[in-house]
């Protein structure tokens, strides 16, 4: 049986801890041990054998150390949490040795990891895991833009910096900056469409992790289901656009207060305290709107149901382009939202009958690449690095 060390790092979306905790389940069943080196160890409060991942800059000081503008590429993100701070990237190295030093493990799985990867690579088999967006390919030359526009960061300086720190450690320097993301096997949970970096890297991508089983749409819904997975970011007028919408309203927000909850049933929607399982989503709703986030954007797409996303951050931002030019929804834009455009869109493509079917005969493609879950998959790639 082996030791299995799972880290986590960067994101603070609940689909990265819902992954380790489920890969973490199904290493325990079949004997492994597990430790958990995690960003968040309040979502793991439960769980034995559990560490606080050494933190970034910008994670410690995040309201001083806001970008000026919204990043454009994965080194603008990786700058704003601190990859240039040569002392910094020091000590988060040093921390991870004596993490991985005190736990022994056999092999290691990184999700949106980066400071651990550069500590275990070549100590310990390390597999990469997350999605399109958090696990860029590491053979790149630079991080690309992910948009029309350049990016914010130059990464010489900051590729030079952390060339620094990982000669401080006595770790293999890098060759270029995406080579942070190197390991020894990747994972890529996401469908190839939703990969910001598909063109870069071609094959390799698994199933997408979700919050269970999913259902293929029939055409009994009638509703609009909301899911929040940040409610302060909404704009202004976006709970008076659904009210306008003329469709039943269930909503599910994390995060959400009481006096939150009372006001959003004055508007005449049922609100959901608990995340609601997709079979039941399915059976009620004809239209789904959420911020963007992959596990739930991906279960739409398998259960063949249309999408209206308003995103708050460029992973978002991408995953909602991505889903308009497959034909399947469409991406509302911060410029010029009022409740009015909101009850428009929503009430438009709740109708569209071609939009519908469109949705349904897609969910085909996708669910014949879900012939195992994303964990299950993750531990088969843990399998073949151990030599099993």
């Amino acid at each position: 049986m082996a030791r299995v060390l799972l880290g986590w790092e960067l994101g603070a979306g609940r689909g990265h801890a819902v992954r380790l905790s489920r890969l973490a389940d199904l290493l325990r069943t079949r004997g492994d041990t597990v430790i958990l080196a995690v960003q968040q160890l309040g979502v793991f409060a439960g769980e034995a054998d559990a560490w606080q991942a050494p933190l970034w800059p910008g994670q410690l000081v995040a309201l001083a150390r806001r970008a000026p503008a919204a990043p454009r590429s994965m080194g603008d993100i990786l700058a704003t949490l601190g990859l240039g701070d040569t002392a910094a990237m020091t000590g988060l190295m040093r921390a991870w040795d004596g993490i991985l030093a005190a736990t022994r493990p056999d092999i290691v799985a990184a999700e949106f990891a980066p400071g651990l990867m550069m500590a275990a690579r070549g100590r310990v088999p390390l597999l990469g895991l997350g999605n399109g967006f958090t696990l860029p390919p590491a053979d790149l030359e630079r991080f690309p833009a992910l948009g029309a526009e350049a990016a914010r960061e130059d990464e010489a300086p900051l590729f030079d910096r952390l060339n620094k720190a990982l000669a401080l450690c006595g770790r293999p320097l890098l060759d270029a900056l995406p080579g942070v993301f190197a390991s020894d096997a990747a994972h890529i949970a996401t469908f190839a469409e939703l990969d910001p970096y598909r063109t870069s890297r071609g094959a390799g991508h698994g199933a997408p992790a979700t919050d269970g089983p999913v259902p293929l749409a029939g055409e009994a819904g009638e509703g609009l289901f909301v899911y929040l997975s940040e409610p302060a970011r909404l704009p202004a007028g976006f709970l008076e656009g659904l009210a306008g919408s003329g469709l039943p309203v269930t909503l599910h927000a994390r995060t959400l207060s009481a006096g939150d909850g009372e006001r959003l049933v004055r508007f005449g929607f049922r609100v959901e305290s608990a995340p609601v399982p997709f079979v039941r989503i399915v059976q009620e709703a004809r239209l789904l709107l959420s911020q963007g986030g992959l596990g739930f954007v991906s279960s739409a797409l398998l259960a063949g149901l249309p999408q209206l996303i308003l995103p708050f951050d460029m992973e978002k931002a991408l995953t909602a382009d991505a889903v308009a030019g497959l034909g399947l929804g469409e991406r509302l834009l911060p410029d010029g939202f009022s409740a009015a455009t909101l009850a428009d869109a929503v009430g438009r493509l709740a109708h569209d009958t071609a939009l519908a079917e469109r949705a349904r005969e897609a969910a085909g493609g996708f669910r014949a690449r879900m012939p195992a879950t994303a964990e299950e998959e993750a531990l088969t790639a843990m399998d073949a690095l151990l030599g099993r």
